[in-house]
């Protein structure tokens, strides 16, 4: 099991009970359709086309898209590091009965049962530091809740579409300046790279600056 040493990201402090509370109507209604091009509803199609009965969600959030999902799970691991988002989205997602599990990404994920047949990833990997050939090492990390042909999907916001339009350079450079996200070297080809060392059946569909990706474990 992995321990909580290192000092907390800067990343997890916005997801406050108060950022919690205004994070749907704000990022998922508001940032992600206005400044990402990328509507809520994509997000919510890609969970739905990826989920299986037995699911570990990583970095939770509010559990947006899995509430809207309109999908039955049998199991449901919530995996964070910011124990406010774990108590709002157990909350939310009460009727699957989920287990809560406080831990960090950049450390092997051990010690929450046998393997899952889907695992998400949505949001985490920006919010994380360096470029994405540093960031995947989470990847060999969530090993642990893997078996073979289970699909691991997700979304990161990456820089090869910012400069396209003006209020995304706006409301990026706002967000990597208060260390909220970090992906000033995110590029869609190190994801691409990443996945296709570790994965098999590997893809990405770019929405906006938005990147929806895919995988299944070998």
């Amino acid at each position: 099991m992995n321990t909580l040493t290192a000092p907390a990201p800067d990343s997890i402090k916005a997801y406050s009970p108060l950022g919690l509370a205004v994070y749907d109507a704000l990022i998922m209604n508001g940032v992600a359709p206005l400044i990402w091009d990328c509507p809520s509803s994509r997000l919510v199609d890609h969970y739905r086309e990826h989920l299986g009965a037995h699911h570990a969600d990583v970095g939770v959030g509010t559990g947006y898209c899995l509430d809207h999902a309109g999908v039955d799970l049998r199991r449901l691991a919530l995996i964070d590091l910011q124990p406010h988002c774990l108590a709002h989205t157990a909350r939310r997602l009460a009727r699957f009965r989920p287990d809560c599990h406080r831990r960090d990404v950049l450390q092997p994920v051990r010690g929450i049962g046998p393997a899952f047949d889907s695992i998400a990833l949505n949001g985490v990997l920006h919010c994380l530091a360096g470029d994405l050939r540093d960031k995947a090492r989470v990847f060999d990390h969530l090993a642990p809740l893997a078996r073979p042909g289970t699909k691991l999907f997700g979304c990161t916001l990456i820089s090869d579409h910012i400069a396209a339009r003006w209020r995304r350079r706006a409301v990026h450079g706002l967000l990597n300046q208060l260390r909220v996200i970090d992906n000033r070297r995110d590029i869609v080809a190190d994801l691409h790279t990443a996945l296709e060392a570790r994965y098999v059946d590997c893809r990405i569909e770019v929405v906006g600056c938005m990147a929806l990706f895919s995988a299944e474990t070998k």
